[in-house]
């Protein structure tokens, strides 16, 4: 039998003995550890020091940066500011010129035969005499710190060639730098735009409003004083049309280019239109005789030609009936009216005696030697006549329809003469759905007698209060005048007239900026008597920073 034996334990007498061995045990590690932690607040010390000096001097670093950075920022600011002044002093300068410009400006034929060959060869002389200056043309301007300049030039585009006159279209390229003092960056900034410019033998249509009557400064302001014509504002051009005043003989006393068109024929001088002549043109006796007054719709072996009306109209109605353009005269000797269809090329003549039907359409030329006493738009009846309408405000003028109206004598507007698809809305015409043209001339001179007559139009006193009228108005001899009392008329197209007599009567004018991108609603128009320099349009484009 084994019995569990134990080591030998050493005994300690007493507790001072037992921690006197345990400190001598336990000393070494002791000691260790307090040399360990011994120069620890020091490597704290530095790394926090390390930490906080690398965030001041960052801190430093990234202020000086930002200062860099608020500086350049400052100076780019201002330098935006001085390169857009540069294009703000060039364009108001330019704007300033052309506001000022005298437009129409006659020319001599020789000019415009050479400003004609100059633009096809894309030169821009044609831009020196409009501005009167030679290009390009610098401005530059300075304030405190800052300068700015700008550079104007004209680049050739295009041409658009007519027999008796062109249009060319220039881009405008206006070019500024800004600086500041002591800094060696610039800022550069451009303006493109259009400008359209009209020379030659122009259509009276392409001209807003025009006075043919030689006035000094004062008359003319004392003018624009009297009369109260207001111009509604252009969507596509920045320019506002404005009354235009000629030296007198710009607007043409006769009509024979119109007059030839419209009976098919060709003649040198007025003279050459004969009694004789013009009876075999109406299919009437060759005999000396003068023309029976009535309506003839002009024919031949090519086709129709225009109306051509002797005598007197005393009412004169437009008015549509389904695709139908309608013309009724109604005179001393009866009743015709003409009814043709451009989309169907159908025509139907009405006469007192007869109902003639044609699978052609007319051209859109009246010629009547005499008066028109009543002229409006209206609707037909359920008889088949035409009724003149002055209580509502009916479109007249059929959409698609080029109608020239040309009276040797007096023409009196009697009622609202508004095309179709044309809106008014609070008295602001919208013409976006129109392509129709209304052109009314009165010459003042007989087509055969070559004596003159009474060439003036008139808008009637029993006219309505508040008269629209779309139509290019010409009046050669006595000019335009209001009738009555507080009448406001509005014309949409344009007027041009030798006098100009308001009555204290209100005009509220729109130029039809159709005709700018539409040149076949002019190619019946009376034509300027001399050639001329004619602002078009300017418009702004695109504004580039670099």
């Amino acid at each position: 039998m084994k019995f569990l034996c134990f080591p030998r334990m050493q005994l300690w007498h007493s507790d001072a003995d037992w921690n006197a061995d345990l400190k001598q045990q336990w000393q070494p590690c002791i000691d260790q550890k307090i040399k360990t932690r011994k120069g620890a607040m020091t490597l704290v010390s530095v790394f926090l020091f390390f930490i906080f000096s690398t965030l001041g001097l960052s801190m430093l670093y990234f202020s000086q940066i930002y200062l860099k950075l608020s500086a350049y920022k400052k100076n780019s600011t201002l330098l935006a500011y001085a390169s857009e002044n540069g294009i703000k002093l060039g364009f108001d300068h330019l704007l300033n010129l052309l506001s000022q410009t005298v437009s129409p400006s006659l020319l001599s034929s020789h000019e415009s035969i050479e400003l004609r060959e100059d633009t096809i060869n894309k030169g821009s002389e044609i831009v020196e005499k409009l501005l009167g200056l030679r290009l390009p043309f610098q401005n530059s301007q300075a304030w405190e710190h800052l300068w700015w300049e700008s550079i104007t030039n004209f680049y050739f585009e295009k041409i658009e060639e007519k027999e008796d006159y062109f249009h060319a279209t220039y881009k405008t390229a206006i070019s500024s730098v800004g600086k500041i003092k002591n800094f060696k960056e610039a800022k550069k900034s451009s303006l493109e735009a259009r400008l359209g410019i009209f020379a030659g033998n122009l259509p009276l249509p392409y001209i807003p409003l025009l006075v043919d009557k030689k006035l000094d400064p004062d008359q003319k302001n004392d003018f624009v004083e009297k009369n109260k014509i207001d111009f509604l504002p252009s969507e596509k051009n920045l320019l506002s049309p404005q009354i235009s005043f000629a030296e007198g003989n710009l607007i043409p006393k006769d009509a024979n280019s119109q007059v030839q068109k419209a009976l098919k024929i060709k003649f040198f001088h007025p003279q050459n239109l004969s009694h004789l002549r013009l009876r075999a043109i109406l299919g009437l006796e060759e005999t000396n005789e003068p023309v029976p007054d009535g309506v003839y719709l002009i024919k031949d072996d090519m086709g129709l030609g225009g109306i051509y009306v002797q005598g007197d109209v005393e009412e004169m109605v437009t008015a549509i009936e389904e695709n139908f353009q309608v013309v009724s005269f109604l005179t001393e000797q009866g009743c015709w009216i003409l009814k043709y269809s451009p989309q169907k090329s159908k025509t139907i003549f009405s006469t007192p005696e007869e109902v003639l039907y044609y699978d052609l359409i007319p051209l859109g030329i009246i010629i009547v030697n005499g008066k028109i006493n009543s002229l409006g738009g209206g609707v037909m009846d359920p008889s088949g006549q035409a009724v003149l309408v002055t209580e509502e405000e009916i479109p007249s003028i059929l959409k698609g329809a080029n109608l020239t109206i040309i009276s040797s004598d007096k023409i009196t507007l009697s009622s609202h003469l508004i095309h179709q698809g044309v809106k008014w809305i609070d008295k602001v015409p919208y013409v976006k759905d129109s392509n129709s043209q209304l052109i009314i001339f009165a010459t003042g001179k007989d087509f055969l007698e070559n004596t003159k007559r009474e060439g003036k139009i008139i808008i009637d006193k029993n006219s309505p209060q508040e008269i629209k009228i779309q139509a290019s108005l010409t009046a050669a001899d006595k000019g335009f005048s209001i009738e009555g009392k507080g009448k406001t008329v509005h014309i949409l197209g344009s007027l041009h007239a030798s006098d100009y007599l308001s009555n204290e009567n209100k005009l509220t004018f729109t130029f039809d900026e159709r005709l700018l991108e539409e040149s076949d609603l002019v190619q019946n128009a009376p034509k300027t008597a001399r050639p001329v320099l004619c602002l078009s349009f300017f418009k702004p484009v695109e504004w580039k920073e670099f």
